[in-house]
């Protein structure tokens, strides 16, 4: 008699074969999970190399770039330091100058002020003569000009014409040329004899016996050439002239 084996749960009971296959098809799923979790993990971990070495390059790159910066800087430092030691020894050579220059300026006052002290110590450009202290310019032998042509060439050299106040400059301008325009006429005011100046004619002068006589609108002055005293007469008369300054 066949005996009908049952499990406790009333089915009938299961072979070994059957045991083994579900324990196959677990261990495969197992491992199936275990295989997946180690690519996922993998491709994690890949993942996180790939930040890691984006983030290496970074900070490389950001390391190159600063020390680049520095190198520059530094660079830039030294030349700053090169600009200003060259600045300094500019500096001090202007200082050295000026203190230079500004002695030879002092000498050179102070040689002034002797020469202003001093009578003898005018100094008269080349071709002037000097008189009392004061330089006179006579115009070239043969070269005549009217009073006001003879004026400006002396305002051209920075002089007038010449202004006579004594017997002895008078003297001395009568030995240059025995007939020679002067500073001296009644342009402005018929009668009224002022100088180039500006200044008035004071006490008579020294004209000549019957001068001034304004005879044909005679109101420039010259010194005569027959006895060395003034006579008026035209302005537009040519003769030397004397400039003084």
């Amino acid at each position: 008699m066949t005996t009908d084996k049952r499990s406790k749960y009333g089915g009938p009971s299961q072979s070994p074969v059957w045991w083994i296959g579900v324990a196959a098809v677990s261990l495969g799923l197992f491992l199936l999970i275990v295989i997946f979790g180690l690519v996922i993990h993998n491709a994690s971990a890949i993942g996180h190399h790939t930040i890691l070495q984006v983030g290496l390059a970074t900070c490389q790159k950001l390391v190159h770039n600063l020390t680049t910066d520095k190198d520059a800087l530094r660079d830039e430092r030294d030349q700053i330091k090169i600009n200003a030691s060259r600045m300094t020894n500019e500096m001090q050579a202007l200082q050295s100058n000026y203190i230079t220059l500004n002695a030879s300026r002092n000498a050179l006052q102070q040689q002034v002020t002797k020469l202003n002290q001093s009578k003898t110590g005018t100094l008269c450009h080349l071709g002037w003569k000097m008189f009392n202290n004061k330089c006179y310019y006579a115009s070239e032998k043969g070269v005549t000009k009217n009073w006001n042509n003879s004026r400006k060439d002396c305002q051209q050299r920075r002089a007038d014409l010449v202004i006579i106040t004594t017997k002895d400059e008078l003297d001395f301008v009568t030995k240059i040329y025995d007939r020679t325009w002067i500073g001296l006429s009644d342009i402005q005011r018929e009668g009224k004899w002022k100088w180039v100046d500006g200044s008035d004619l004071e006490g008579n002068g020294f004209w000549q016996t019957g001068e001034p006589n304004n005879s044909g609108d005679e109101n420039c002055v010259e010194i005569s050439r027959r006895n060395g005293d003034w006579n008026d007469a035209q302005c537009k008369v040519e003769i030397p002239w004397i400039c003084e300054a």
